[in-house]
């Protein structure tokens, strides 16, 4: 895959932040705290889903333009009520972002189903640094130390971030009443556009791109959908359920997204398959799952 096509450029899409503010009708006069939290706020309103990804791969399976940039997933999410994944997400808020005025930049994290195979955004403000992930649903600015571990509480889970001398790496857990889980690891290191890019175009090719994955914070909980497993999550419980019989309207009810389109992914998805098949870019690996 050849990024050679497209150049990042965080601070070229004005026309994409003023649709975000027109649309969510962003207050005036906050200080720098009070707006990075309501600009995150309304962001935290575009689910992660990859319906929207696959299509547009199905669309474009050889180029870079497979890509959706700011003002795509803007408008998608007014029209058909779409999110992103992690890469979509994290750089539109970047360009949000630094369009008001605040320093940050994206990072890389590891899984454990992979290297480099998520991204946040690290901002800087008062001489501290805050996690924010959309992709992860933290719609919250975490600060993060190397001098303390740092805990937070979610609608739906408990989130501790701490800092390892050994690697020079900060660990993202998640934990309920009943268990502690390790989500990811990153280090402060800003990536730049063009390594982005490459991990964002080097996605399509993974088995996230397999199956239909959404998640949403509504109310006190988050919901997720893997295939046809859906979890919902508070703090106080989990409840597992299998949609597979009532697939599309579930979809359609919970996230507001078009029961067309989900068909339309699921179609997607195995052209897509086929076409990787027949070009041996397809390699079967540890079974992906993000939450």
């Amino acid at each position: 895959m050849h990024s050679s096509a497209i150049i990042l450029n965080p601070s070229s899409h004005r026309e994409a932040v003023d649709y975000f503010k027109h649309h969510f009708s962003l207050g005036k006069g906050l200080s720098e705290t009070d707006l990075l939290e309501e600009i995150l706020s309304y962001f935290s309103q575009f689910p992660y889903e990859n319906i929207s990804k696959i299509i547009k791969y199905q669309k474009h399976f050889d180029g870079p333009v497979k890509i959706r940039l700011p003002y795509e997933v803007m408008d998608n999410h007014v029209s058909h009520r779409l999110g992103g994944t992690c890469f979509s997400l994290t750089f539109f808020l970047q360009t949000i972002l630094i369009d008001f005025g605040f320093a940050c930049y994206p990072v890389m994290a590891d899984m454990r189903w992979g290297k480099r195979v998520h991204c946040a955004l690290l901002v800087i403000m008062n001489r501290k640094k805050y996690l924010v992930d959309p992709g992860y649903l933290l719609n919250q600015p975490l600060e993060i130390s190397k001098d303390q571990n740092r805990l937070y509480k979610t609608p739906f889970s408990g989130v501790e971030v701490d800092f390892r001398q050994e690697g020079e790496t900060y660990e993202l857990f998640t934990f309920d009443q009943t268990e502690r889980k390790w989500r990811y690891r990153f280090q402060d290191k800003p990536v730049s556009d063009k390594d982005f890019l490459t991990y964002w175009l080097d996605s399509f090719s993974w088995n996230s791109m397999h199956g239909l994955c959404l998640t949403k914070i509504e109310k006190s909980r988050m919901i997720y959908i893997h295939k046809t497993f859906m979890r919902e999550t508070d703090f106080e419980r989990k409840k597992n359920v299998n949609i597979k019989d009532h697939y599309h309207a579930t979809i359609s009810q919970i996230f507001g997204i078009d029961s067309q389109l989900v068909e339309e992914a699921l179609a997607a998805i195995e052209s897509n398959m086929a076409r990787e098949r027949e070009m041996g870019i397809w390699v079967p690996n540890k079974e992906w799952r993000p939450m």
